[in-house]
């Protein structure tokens, strides 16, 4: 921390995060199954591949590492387990996040960005893109269990 920052500052931006979690967290707490999607829901672009048979003692490891084609986020999902936990991300706006979900079971994730978005993801293995147009921290969410996956700084 530079000299010249108060620890206030600090303080401060992590209650402004903690709020900003809680918040995010009730949203999606209060969305039942039995209920109807949102008006106007925007779907990320996601495509399901068949699942791959891997050997128990390869694990998955998530990763932000970039490719050609931008920022990737590995998922992996086992019952109620979950991982990565709320992985920090830095993103242009505009720039797509490649989000490789590995998971025993379907269900979704949720972009809390301004425009919210939905990526559903089927067992086995999906692949989808996230691009957040507007700048901030935005937090990706698993709707089951609402594990915050991702908090992505979107600059």
């Amino acid at each position: 921390m530079p000299t010249h920052q108060r620890p206030l500052g600090r303080f401060s931006t992590t209650i402004a995060a903690t709020f900003t979690l809680v918040l995010a967290l009730a949203a999606c707490a209060g969305a039942g199954e039995d209920t109807a999607p949102p008006a106007g829901r925007a779907d990320a672009k996601s495509s399901v591949t068949p699942s791959v048979a891997t050997s128990p003692a390869a694990p998955v490891t998530p990763t932000t590492e970039p490719t050609d084609l931008g920022p990737v986020l590995t998922v992996t999902i086992d019952g109620d387990e979950v991982s990565p936990n709320a992985e920090e991300i830095d993103l242009g706006t505009g720039e797509k996040l490649l989000v490789e979900i590995d998971s025993d079971r379907a269900g979704e994730l949720h972009v809390h960005a301004a425009s919210e978005q939905f990526v559903e993801f089927a067992e086995g293995t999906t692949k989808s893109e996230i691009v957040v147009n507007t700048p901030g921290t935005v937090e990706v969410e698993d709707h089951d269990t609402s594990a915050v996956v991702a908090l992505i700084e979107v600059r």
